[in-house]
């Protein structure tokens, strides 16, 4: 998914200008503050953000909104009651997770049929032809063109807006040559309704249907995205304009749907923003949810369930594109995929068992080796990586070896 760890962002207000709020959290569960450290959430009636009071161990608004003072008694730093918390995270992972996912416990995440990563379909060899879809709201467009996303998803040689390469270039590069995965663009598409509307309904069907009218008129079809002959589109990427909005069905996210169109059927999608100006596109979430969707990587990161506390962590960091790496350098230079991931499925060609040599050299960016260090413990063993700032890692908190 797509996690923040305190990251000031600008959220919009139907009823007022937008705000800069602290975010905590992912599209399952998050908490938001201003930057003084006042928990806040969005007031409908208001249409805008205000001081949180809690009821019941529950977030409800105060009525107060935060262009004024605080009101007296309120504490910064709020949080709901923990089991308040993952009632909420377990009724949105619910809602967005396939059905297999939800039945199986942390272990079997590790230990089951998958061996770590998520269970469904799975494309991470050959040359796989992605749909993406650029759409705008009733109230707002995006300046951005299908060229301009094309250039990013595509491009060779692409380093525009300070992004290190193209998203196809990213896969090349972490999978070793061993995926090719390329994108059809089709829009931008006029949606019929204001984007707040599309924070609690889904928008994937009513963009479906706009794109296949347009790839009619280019004498395409739907089914010309499935690679395997499945009847399963291999992959739908939904942009929407304007910055994004991490509420409700806009948060960045992957899960499934299921239409049918044209003799195939969507399964697996990704629904992220495109920005508002061409200086706005960023590979980072693309890529970190694509891996969700056609490597099926896992999060990198606790969702809080782990000590049964509610609080999220870091998990790897910023050293993976599945932890928060996706983030840096504003999305621009994310993380490559860390070696464990690159490793399960099947993108590492040699394995170095530290135990067995006397000495190794671990060479930065050598994406098909992985340097792995046994323990006395059933399915537990260290990998080490050469992290140096440069590359795909340029973007990195710190320089050197990372176990």
């Amino acid at each position: 998914m797509s996690m923040l760890d305190g990251e000031v962002i600008v959220c919009g207000q139907s009823a007022g200008p937008a705000v800069e709020l602290v975010i905590y959290g992912d599209e399952f569960y998050a908490r938001y503050e201003t930057q003084t450290g006042y928990t806040v959430v969005y007031d409908t009636q208001l249409g805008r953000y205000s001081y949180a009071k809690l009821l019941n161990g529950a977030f409800i608004s105060s009525g107060v909104h935060i262009n004024k003072p605080a009101p007296l008694g309120i504490r910064r730093h709020l949080k709901e009651n923990p089991e308040v918390r993952n009632q909420k995270f377990q009724r949105r992972y619910a809602e967005l997770r396939p059905p297999e996912s939800q039945r199986l416990s942390h272990e079997a995440l590790t230990l089951g049929p998958e061996d770590g990563l998520l269970s469904g379909r799975r494309l991470t060899e050959g040359h796989v032809t992605g749909l993406t879809l650029l759409v705008n709201f009733d109230d707002v467009r995006t300046n951005i063109s299908g060229e301009d996303v094309n250039e990013m998803l595509n491009g060779q040689d692409y380093q525009r807006n300070g992004n290190f390469c193209s998203a196809r270039e990213y896969f090349e590069l972490v999978s070793t040559g061993k995926l090719t995965y390329t994108n059809y663009v089709v829009g931008p598409l006029q949606l019929s309704k204001r984007r707040s509307h599309y924070i609690n309904n889904l928008l994937v069907e009513e963009a479906l249907d706009l794109a296949r009218v347009a790839l009619q008129a280019e004498g395409k079809s739907l089914s010309d995205f499935d690679s395997r002959g499945e009847g399963v589109i291999d992959a739908l990427n939904i942009l929407y304009a304007g910055r994004t909005q991490y509420s409700g069905n806009l948060w960045p996210h992957n899960s499934v749907t299921t239409l049918f169109r044209d003799g195939v059927k969507t399964h697996f999608y990704l629904l992220t923003s495109a920005g508002r100006e061409p200086v706005d596109l960023s590979i980072g979430t693309f890529c970190h949810e694509n891996g969700h969707l056609l490597c099926r990587f896992p999060d990198m990161y606790d969702y809080g369930n782990r000590d049964g506390d509610g609080e999220k962590s870091q998990g790897i960091g910023q050293f993976c594109l599945m932890g928060s790496g996706n983030h840096n350098d504003q999305g621009r230079i994310p993380s490559p995929v860390c070696g464990y991931l690159r490793d399960l499925v099947g993108w590492v060609d040699n394995t170095v068992w530290l135990n067995r040599v006397e000495s190794a050299t671990a060479k930065h960016a050598d994406y098909s080796t992985v340097h792995k260090y046994p323990t006395n413990m059933i399915n537990e063993y260290f990998i080490v990586e050469n992290r140096s700032k440069m590359g795909l890692d340029s973007g990195l908190p710190d320089s050197g070896l990372a176990v």
